[in-house]
């Protein structure tokens, strides 16, 4: 046999507006959190764009070290240098419609690309836009520290290699100049000997990882089409040995991996408190 409990006048009201008040709180501080999160990420991103370029504007070796690291790379690859790329660069550099077309695409694209795809992640938001957040942060900062520690020619500047800088020589046909994807002159400004690893690729890579998440057809035919035709666009070019590019490729694994076990093995709780609410059991009735 069930007993009603007696309620006191008005205390459901009181209820429903303590309820009321306590949403409207949480509502308040989940606000302020975003924004507060939203301001963290610009920053942490405005950051990593300044330190980036910094980076890669710093002469960080003498252009006889650079030619000697790149001469290593070609020992590591053996034969495919002068089996694929030489020939693909030979055969661009005659071609000029495809030159002008694989120009562009190499010079602008991935300005464009990487933060449209992001953007576009931000809006789908979830585990897809934070692991590629992270990502992103963390595989340009791997290629910083490859630029510092392995300064390396590209292929364009390496004498004796038979390679023609392509951009250059197309350079009539679009704002670049003599230093690769550098506005016309300004190219003194940038370190040309960046070339290990190829974040252009890893860039590339990373968006098709991002696109093949938004599960359209559409979404994944690009994701597959945009890094492919990456790759080939900077070994033919003369802007990157094709290690250059497992080596862009291998940021963006390492960092992707890296963000999953994180999250993977993140505290369930902070300060000892349950990050979600307990349980709460249901009363038994009596019989």
């Amino acid at each position: 046999m069930s007993v009603a409990l007696p309620s006191w006048p008005g205390s459901d009201q009181r209820t429903h507006l303590g309820v009321d008040s306590i949403a409207r709180q949480r509502f308040s501080s989940l606000r302020s959190a975003f924004d507060r999160n939203r301001l963290i990420e610009l920053m942490v991103l405005g950051l990593l764009f300044v330190i980036y370029n910094v980076v890669r504007a710093l002469p960080s070796t003498t252009p006889q070290v650079a030619v000697e690291h790149a001469h290593l790379i070609l020992s590591w690859e053996g034969p495919l240098f002068r089996h694929l790329e030489l020939p693909l660069n030979q055969w661009l550099a005659a071609t000029p419609v495809v030159a002008v077309a694989a120009s562009y695409f190499y010079a602008g694209l991935h300005y464009l690309a990487t933060p449209a795809i992001l953007l576009l992640a931000r809006r789908r938001g979830g585990w897809l836009y934070w692991r590629g957040y992270w990502t992103l942060v963390l595989a340009s900062a791997l290629a910083l520290a490859g630029y510092a520690l392995f300064p390396t020619a590209p292929p364009r500047l390496v004498p004796d290699l038979g390679i023609i800088d392509v951009l250059r020589a197309y350079a009539d046909f679009g704002w670049w100049g003599s230093a690769a994807s550098a506005p016309r002159g300004i190219g003194d400004a940038t370190n040309q000997y960046a070339a290990m690893p190829s974040m252009h690729f890893g860039w590339a890579l990373w968006c098709s990882i991002q696109m093949w998440g938004f599960g359209s057809r559409r979404w994944r035919a690009v994701a597959i089409a945009y890094p492919s035709i990456l790759a080939v666009v900077v070994l033919a070019t003369g802007n990157h040995f094709a290690i250059d590019v497992l080596a862009g490729a291998a940021c963006v694994v390492v960092a992707q991996t890296a963000v999953v076990l994180i999250h993977r093995n993140w505290p369930k709780t902070v300060s000892g408190h349950r990050l979600t609410p307990p349980k709460v059991r249901q009363p038994v009735p009596s019989r």
